[in-house]
């Protein structure tokens, strides 16, 4: 038996959170396109001289360097942002770190359009965006996945129980966001011109709006609109726009393919799947909810209702930058 493969293998089975995963790790490579985790499994207890080429391949794939995230921050992108978390046991905070060696560098945005941004210009590895953006990628980045959707929420001045209503109302937007896009788009199908809305640097600037009666309403994510709602209540009475009403909103993982290492891409999208699956296993749990309206510093009632209103899913892998990746894997592996 080869004692040194066995301890290499078990060593590389630590770093995934299956033996598929493994399997499927490896089959982007020549000679092991029909791998299984059966396979992998014999191995584990008797490695044969073909085992010690996967090695070699897992431990080239093994990141051990940085990934730059542009990331929103808002509750839609909890999964990404658990990934950097301080380590806990138990839990799937710092996996990057701990279980896959790559250092994480979060690149804070306040919203999709600069995280859009920093991943066209090379400045970002990966970043969150919404589906509104997703045409406005440079010819080096691409869409991978689904991280989640959400339902578009909203306030106004005035009840608003159907489409009808909304017609002739000017609403706020936060500058930069892709409501506005979104606003114009749903309209036309609603056969409905509305206003251009206006947009606002913060938050901040759309309350004094409100109150001014400068604008009708605001259409946006949470936790603004809540915050917004908070803020005018005592002088203004608004109305919350009826869930659905205004569709769902999606938030996409998109990569640079040119700055991105295949590993570290491979690493991020197995994480984030664990991430993923913790959360939706934990949506009403109060220590949980506890826990993120802490991280946060948002009110527990806050994040209830907004974890309601999202569905986090890691689905929808997209065929070609994936592939892309693998391809570029494969030919850094065989300059070595």
């Amino acid at each position: 038996m080869d004692k040194k493969t066995l301890k290499q293998l078990a060593a590389i089975r630590e770093r995934y959170t299956s033996l598929e995963d493994m399997a499927e790790a490896l089959r982007a490579h020549p000679g092991f396109e029909d791998l299984n985790r059966s396979t992998l499994s014999r191995w584990l207890k008797n490695p044969p001289q073909r085992a010690r080429v996967a090695v070699q391949i897992l431990n080239s794939r093994r990141a051990g360097t940085r990934l730059r995230i542009a990331e929103p921050q808002a509750l839609s992108v909890i999964p990404s942002s658990m990934l950097t978390w301080a380590i806990e046991p138990g839990k799937p905070y710092g996996l990057l770190e701990k279980q896959y060696g790559v250092v994480a560098e979060v690149q804070p945005t306040r919203h999709g359009g600069p995280a859009l941004e920093l991943l066209v210009k090379g400045k970002a590895d990966v970043a969150i965006v919404p589906s509104d953006m997703l045409t406005q990628l440079g010819p080096d980045c691409r869409r991978v996945c689904l991280l989640s959707k959400l339902y578009v929420t909203g306030l106004a001045t005035g009840a608003i129980d159907a489409v009808s209503d909304l017609k002739g109302k000017t609403f706020g937007i936060v500058a930069g966001s892709a409501f506005g896009t979104r606003l114009h788009e749903v309209s036309l199908g609603w056969g409905i011109t509305l206003p251009q809305p206006l947009a606002f640097a913060t938050p901040k600037d759309i309350v004094q709006a409100l109150l001014a009666r400068r604008i009708d309403g605001m259409v946006g994510s949470e936790p603004s609109v809540s915050h917004v709602g908070r803020a005018v209540g005592r002088s203004l009475q608004v109305f919350p726009i009826r869930e659905g009403l205004l569709g769902w909103f999606e938030m996409h993982v998109a990569m640079n393919l040119r700055t991105a290492r295949p590993a570290c891409a491979r690493a991020y999208l197995c994480g984030l799947r664990e991430a993923v699956e913790y959360t939706n296993a934990r949506k009403s749990v109060a220590a949980f909810q506890a826990e993120i309206a802490s991280r946060y510093e948002m009110d527990q009632s806050d994040v209830r209702s907004i974890l309601t209103n999202t569905t986090f899913s890691v689905g929808e892998l997209e065929a070609a930058p994936v592939l892309t990746l693998w391809e570029r894997e494969t030919v850094e592996l065989r300059k070595r």
